[in-house]
């Protein structure tokens, strides 16, 4: 018994020590993660506006209650975190970056948000000044992100990391800086950490790869986010990993995949809201430029800045028309249209990131040599050539040199050193090129092959499992058609055997009855010849003796038996009804539901005709029956 009690005492122990109390901690956090909540559900249901003034209203509450706290804040620090988060994503989906800035930068005076949301206050205003196209504001927040040791939260660091790498990319001259922290954010990744867009992240690096020249990493990469996504993904990250692939292969000149990726792309962009249509339609163009189609460039480029303009995208607009001018500048023709074109997209280059400035010096300084003007041409060619270069964009700045090079040694043919200068370097363009062509279809190879295995094991398995479930469906079958085949055969045999018993009972009642009948005929009878024997002599004794007044017991139970089984619920419902009957009442019953006669019933029972009509008499009067009532009609209404 103590042993018992013994256990029973260390089970509570257990379970109370088990038992997670709520701290007076995650009480003060409760409403706050209500707060949070209802923001989701705004943002979900589209009313942005009314998340951004929510959370507005209820940051600065929020920083005032953990500001009053003097234990841990650690719950009310991830209520706060996110609530900035959401605040932030509501301010940039509605475009209003000047006001987000204005509110984090005052959000920013607060010593909680100082000491314990860094990380999360310089990424909020570096990409505020990277929107609203103050460039160097951008670095220099971003360069002070940098400076911090690495945020410990792995999911954090990798969102704050995609924004950071943007920074760099669109307001800076760092495209290597930006590999460096997507590298980083998927190293975080793969250990543990998670983010919903992570698939277009992968895309985003397999862009900045191609972008510096690393072609074989950028082919593994797009690869990598195809392979990985799934359709509970939000679309947008596979439409820029497809559209990312396309540019490759265009780039590469493998045309026909290029198409195919980019078809590909185009019709995931299409399922959610048209993301990156546009920048879709000018990547179309540029392969059917590189293809000499000139109807299909200029026909995908207006498409692409109208579907720009659509989404309201300055960035979008600007590149359709840089990527126009550029191809006006393919045909002799058209010189002058690229040339005034690109004029009029200078009077926007306040807006422009670096990158984009340098795009468009380049297309400038092409248009200004096709249209005499050369020496200003090629200044600004070199120009852009450096900055391109110093961005590590190299892609873009070998392309500058090809211009250069082409209009230097156009001057100076006779020349040895300049002819084999040209040569060497058409040389070794055909080498790299040859390099980078085997390099990426080796990468190609290796994912369709690992893809295509992975396909077979699971097709495999899926025949597999198939088999199985056809062996089980045939086996669960047959064992379904025997057990309808044996309930059929016993449901048909029972009945057999019920039809059988029914005709059975009802042979046996007519045997009693034609039996007692019969033996009632000859009792009277021999009654009649006792009777004219002894008319002198009183033997009205032997003559009762003789008579059988009723049928005997056990035929009597043998009928009743046989009625019971034709119509088993007839006497309880009779009597039920009419409790008082006797025993010769509830055989005349009987007797009348089978269609019996007067006579006949007196013939069974062994009576005269009177005696059964004065049974039937009593009978009406012990049921309450009136004189328009039937007898026979009553008795037969209970079966």
């Amino acid at each position: 018994m103590n042993t018992r009690y013994f256990i029973a005492l260390l089970v509570l122990l257990v379970a109370s020590c088990s038992f997670r109390r709520e701290t007076p901690m995650d009480e003060e956090a409760r409403p706050w993660k209500s707060v949070n909540e209802k923001l989701l559900t705004l943002r979900r249901e589209g009313n942005v506006q009314g998340a951004l003034e929510l959370s507005r209203r209820e940051i600065p509450r929020l920083l005032q209650v953990l500001a009053e706290e003097t234990g841990s804040r650690d719950s009310l620090l991830v209520q706060a975190r996110l609530m900035l988060d959401l605040c932030y994503d509501s301010y940039m989906n509605v475009r209003q970056y000047s006001a987000g800035l204005a509110f984090m930068d005052s959000v920013g005076h607060n010593e909680i948000v100082r000491e314990y949301c860094p990380y999360e206050l310089l990424h909020y205003r570096a990409t505020f000044h990277q929107m609203m196209g103050d460039n160097e504001e951008a670095i220099r927040l971003a360069d002070e992100y940098l400076a911090l040791p690495r945020n410990p939260d792995k999911d954090r660091f990798i969102q704050q990391a995609e924004a950071i790498s943007g920074v760099y990319i669109y307001s800076g001259n760092d495209v290597l800086q930006a590999i460096k922290l997507l590298e980083q954010a998927i190293g975080a990744y793969e250990q543990g950490g998670r983010f919903r867009n992570m698939i277009r992240l992968i895309s985003r690096l397999g862009i900045y790869y191609r972008l510096t020249g690393q072609y074989e990493k950028a082919a593994e990469t797009n690869q990598k986010a195809i392979a990985n996504y799934t359709d509970d993904m939000p679309t947008q990250n596979v439409v820029i990993a497809y559209g990312e692939q396309a540019n490759l292969y265009g780039e590469l000149g493998m045309y026909e995949q290029a198409l195919r990726m980019n078809e590909l792309a185009r019709r995931y962009s299409m399922r959610q809201d048209s993301f990156g249509l546009g920048d879709l339609y000018r990547y179309r163009a540029q392969i059917f430029r590189e293809l000499k189609n000139r109807d299909s460039v200029f026909y995908y480029l207006r498409l692409g800045e109208q579907a720009s303009a659509a989404q309201q995208s300055f960035k979008g607009v600007f590149v359709n028309r840089v990527a126009t001018a550029d191809a006006y500048l393919d045909y002799p023709d058209s010189v002058q249209k690229a040339f005034l074109l690109t004029r009029s997209i200078c009077k926007d280059s306040l807006r422009m990131p670096p990158w984009a400035k340098a795009q468009l010096r380049l297309q400038m300084g092409r248009a200004l040599m096709q249209t005499g003007y050369e020496a200003e041409g090629v200044k600004l060619i070199h120009s852009a050539a450096q900055d391109l270069g110093s961005m590590g964009m190299l892609t873009e700045e070998y392309n500058a040199n090809v211009i250069l090079l082409d209009y230097y040694s156009s001057w100076g043919k006779g020349n040895p050193f300049e002819y084999y200068y040209d040569r060497c370097r058409l040389f070794a363009d055909s080498l790299k090129q040859a390099e980078i062509m085997r390099a990426v279809a080796a990468a190609n190879i290796r994912f369709d092959t690992h893809r295509k295995e992975e396909e077979n094991k699971l097709l495999s398995a899926q025949l597999d499992l198939q088999k199985q479930r056809l062996s089980y469906n045939i086996a669960i079958s047959v064992i379904l058609c025997l057990l309808l085949m044996t309930f059929v055969a016993y449901y048909l045999f029972r009945r057999k055997v019920q039809r059988q018993s029914l005709e059975n009972n009802r042979l046996e009642m007519q045997r009693l009855i034609s039996r007692q009948q019969e033996l009632n005929r000859r009792n009277e009878q021999l009654s009649r010849q006792i009777e004219e024997a002894m008319a002198s002599k009183n033997l009205e004794t032997i003559r009762q003796l003789t008579v059988q007044s009723l049928i005997s017991k056990e035929d009597e139970q043998a009928f009743r038996r046989s009625f019971a089984a034709l119509y088993p619920s007839y006497l309880p419902r009779l009597r039920e009804r009419f409790p008082r009957l006797t025993r010769n009442e509830e055989l005349l019953a009987m007797l009348v539901v089978i269609n019996q006669s007067t006579d006949e019933i007196a013939l069974i029972i062994g009576i005269n005709r009177q005696s059964v009509n004065v049974i039937r008499s009593r009978m009406r009067k012990n049921m309450g029956l009136g004189k328009d009532e039937s007898l026979d009609e009553v008795l037969k209404s209970f079966l």
